[in-house]
């Protein structure tokens, strides 16, 4: 099972267990650590960030399937008769599940930065001895030739 499959099943089930949890009785509802409207914020917020890694590139269709799940979810509160829907509560389940989409996207950006550098030769830790370029031809001026690849690192050796 790879990272990415890994993380859309707890995609998916962060959201169950947000079904559940919204649609229990009242009694059942777990005990709030914050503010109630905090406390639904976060959880949705979790699974928004949940969702952003599981599924990095459909940012627009996530934020309105989060968006959407969240007042359909609110709605679901009808058929529990201890429970009460409420617009309000349902502008922040979708609201943390938008502030959610934007903590995993950037915590995606930083984990691409990050591995980005990690990759790059550092300055003056003789990384350019052992460049690409390193066993590549001699150039007219006697440096190393620079290499053509797109994106590639161009050393140059003064001429002996």
């Amino acid at each position: 099972m790879t990272l990415r499959s890994l993380f859309r099943a707890a995609a998916w089930a962060a959201l169950l267990v947000l079904v559940a949890v919204t649609i229990s009785p009242i009694g059942w509802r777990p005990p709030t650590v914050t503010v109630v409207g905090l406390d639904r914020a976060a959880a949705f917020a979790l699974a928004g960030a949940i969702f952003a890694i599981a599924y990095p590139r459909r940012w627009l269709s996530l934020a309105l399937f989060l968006i959407a799940a969240a007042f359909f979810i609110e709605m679901l509160q009808w058929i529990s008769p201890t429970r009460h829907a409420r617009f309000s509560d349902a502008l922040v389940k979708s609201l943390g599940s938008l502030i959610g989409l934007a903590v995993g996207k950037l915590a995606l950006v930083a984990r691409r930065r990050w591995l980005a550098d990690r990759q790059r030769p550092k300055r003056g830790s003789g990384a350019m001895l052992h460049g690409p370029a390193l066993g590549a031809g001699r150039d007219d001026a006697g440096g190393i030739a620079e290499p053509d690849a797109p994106g590639a690192a161009r050393y140059r050796v003064p001429a002996e």
